[in-house]
């Protein structure tokens, strides 16, 4: 792999002690690379081979959804020297019960401490990684999280969030490193189920250093410290904002339906 080029696509400067070279990565990429669902949306094809990946992100200058995002950040890492391994996880959506084994997160390991390391999701996403250390709340990105035991028979530990009126699940998952065709199967569902919320509606974000921009159909929120804007966005303007907001040339090639008919229990990420 080029790291050259993925660095000058992220932004990212080399050195420092593993822990700083793995937070500084986590950062840049989450800030410079989209998570978005075009290619789904428009009928095309997912394929998570990491030259493939490769094209897209960094030549094209496209983003992904999380099977491509977390897949791409884990080559990445790999080819830096880091260790580690892919998880597939259950995520919850507004602290309703965890949904399918649809998402993935990795599990690497900095300076003889593990973080869980997520550039796939969007509004409860962490910006730099978690430690991998029990009942210690750990803030990120002005949210704060807890990784307790699994709170459900199905998961061995979970990912809580704090919400105002307490903790709530965020993310569950058995600590067993996943094999790239257990990624591909979750992700061929992702692809072309039509129960799959991605073939029906827009999922975009994008962190800032100091928030995000998010789009859910024609829905753009762009939060900034305290500040959050949300506006619907014309059809004719859209071009315009994905290039501004997510740095991308790609369009949809159809209208989404309404949220109220596209929106799956997976559609978690924004």
């Amino acid at each position: 792999m080029d790291l050259q080029a993925v660095f000058e696509r992220i932004g990212y400067r080399d050195g420092g002690t593993e822990t700083e070279r793995l937070f500084r990565l986590h950062r840049a990429y989450c800030t410079h690379i989209p998570y978005e669902n075009l290619e789904v949306f428009n009928g095309g094809t997912v394929d998570l081979r990491p030259e493939k990946l490769f094209d897209k992100i960094v030549t094209r200058r496209r983003g992904g959804y999380c099977f491509e995002m977390n897949g791409f950040f884990y080559a990445i890492a790999r080819e830096m020297g880091f260790k580690g391994y892919g998880l597939l996880t259950r995520l919850s959506r507004d602290g309703k019960p965890y949904g399918s084994y649809v998402h993935r997160t990795n599990l690497m390991q900095a300076d003889g401490a593990r973080y869980l390391c997520d550039v796939g999701c969007g509004k409860d996403g962490f910006i730099v990684p978690l430690r991998f250390e029990l009942n210690v709340d750990q803030e990120n990105r002005g949210r704060v999280y807890r990784i307790v035991p699994g709170i459900e028979p199905s998961v061995e530990y979970s990912v809580l969030i704090r919400r105002e009126d307490g903790f709530q699940p965020y993310m569950g998952f058995i600590n067993r490193p996943a094999h790239e065709e257990d990624f591909a199967l979750s992700s061929f569902y992702m692809n072309y189920s039509p129960d799959s919320g991605f073939r029906k509606m827009i999922m975009m974000n994008r962190f800032t250093e100091t928030g995000r921009y998010s789009m859910m159909n024609l829905n753009l929120t762009h939060e900034d410290g305290d500040r959050t804007e949300t506006r619907e966005v014309p059809w004719a303007e859209l071009p315009a904002v994905l290039k501004s907001c997510f740095g991308l040339d790609v369009v949809p090639n159809h209208v989404p339906e309404p949220l109220e008919k596209a929106l799956p229990a997976e559609a978690e990420h924004e």
